[in-house]
């Protein structure tokens, strides 16, 4: 009797695994848009459903999702969850160092001597991360540099500037509506690249 039920018991275990992994790849087949995303995310708040715009060349791009076709869907082999491609499209990419100042943050005294200082240090020869890790705003780039990025990313002023501007240049850059000011050092041309976007879903 006591083999009948741990069977009994067993079965069922299987059988709602199985049905939870069937609905979760119901649930994801007919998602397109962000509005259906957050729609999943109302009606599912168990699930993490996260959706991602990544290029190729991002780190945390997930490798497996560049073997789907559009609308594809598939378990992740570590079995963390499901991935859907929902788009995929041919994209240019930059790649350069830059020096950040939020002129919001600064008195006009103090805006005009850092720019001032910048360009000094740069006739000087002194290198260009260097002279970001001296002077940019952004805690976040070491030596200024930003990684290669997709086209689109950044403000319009600044991609811009990048494309009008050949590798080995450094140019100044003003976002006067927001106060922004760059100085961007072109290290990299331009190149080919893809951007991903898709949804990951997991228990």
């Amino acid at each position: 009797m006591k083999r009948i039920l741990l069977l009994i018991t067993i079965i069922c275990f299987y059988n709602t695994n199985a049905q939870n992994e069937i609905n979760i790849i119901d649930i994801i087949k007919n998602v397109e848009n962000q509005k259906e995303i957050d729609s999943l995310k109302f009606r599912y708040p168990e699930l993490s459903i996260t959706k991602h715009s990544l290029s190729s060349g991002d780190k945390d791009l997930n490798r497996e999702v560049i073997s789907l076709k559009e609308n594809e869907t598939k378990m992740l082999t570590d079995s963390s969850g499901y991935i859907k491609l929902l788009s995929k499209k041919k994209i240019i990419e930059f790649k350069v160092k830059y020096i950040f100042i939020d002129e919001k943050k600064l008195s006009q005294k103090e805006f005009k001597n850092i720019k001032k200082n910048i360009f000094k240090e740069l006739d000087k020869g002194k290198s260009f991360s260097e002279i970001a890790n001296m002077y940019s705003m952004d805690p976040g780039s070491k030596d200024g540099d930003l990684g290669w990025f997709p086209e689109g990313r950044m403000i319009n002023s600044f991609e811009k500037a990048i494309k009008e501007h050949k590798k080995g240049e450094i140019f100044k850059v003003s976002e006067s509506s927001r106060k922004w000011f760059f100085v961007i050092f072109k290290n990299h041309d331009e190149r080919d690249a893809e951007i991903y976007e898709y949804i990951k879903i997991s228990n």
